[in-house]
This record gives C-alpha cells, sequence and structure tokens, in this order.
C-alpha cells in the first residue's frame, strides 16, 4: 500500500532536526527527528512505506522489521490525524 500526504498537506524542515507538518484545517504537527526522516524516506521512496522503511534500517544499521513497525504504528497516527492518507 502507498500512503501518501493527504491533500493540503505540506511539510517544512526546521533547524533542530524535526519537521512541521501542516495543514489549513487542521492547524499542524510537529514530527521529532526520527519522525521526520520517516516523513522524507516516505516522500522520497513514492509512499512505499516498506521501502521506505528499508532505506532508514539501512540507513540508521538496524532491523529493517523494527523500522517497518515503529515506521506503520507512526504513519497510523498521521492517518487517524488526516495527515497521510492511502493512495488511490
Amino acid at each position: 500500500m502507498r500512503i501518501v500526504a493527504a491533500d493540503g498537506v505540506t511539510g517544512t524542515a526546521l533547524a533542530d532536526g524535526r519537521m512541521k507538518v501542516r495543514t489549513a484545517g487542521r492547524g499542524e504537527f510537529r514530527c521529532s527527528p526520527v519522525g521526520s526522516a520517516m516523513w522524507v524516506a516516505l516522500r522520497v521512496n513514492d509512499g512505499f512505506l516498506e521501502l521506505a522503511a528499508s532505506s532508514l534500517a539501512d540507513a540508521w544499521q538496524t532491523d529493517e522489521r523494527k523500522v517497518r513497525t515503529a515506521m506503520t504504528a507512526w504513519a497510523d497516527r498521521l492517518m487517524a490525524a488526516g495527515l497521510l492518507k492511502a493512495a488511490a
């Protein structure tokens, strides 16, 4: 499944490694540096969570399964908040 930013959602990288994700209708959400890396990896990998998790696991030299589990939970929270959506 591909996961993409919901309509009207934008992300801005902040100097401290965090990311501000916002939409006009729902306010804003600040991602931690880890969440920011997940956001960028998801965008770079065209919304494919599995590929994004794999690329982060390689970069962080850690277990891909653990990254995928954490990233799935993170994506679920952002989907529930209306910031991400399943691609059509």
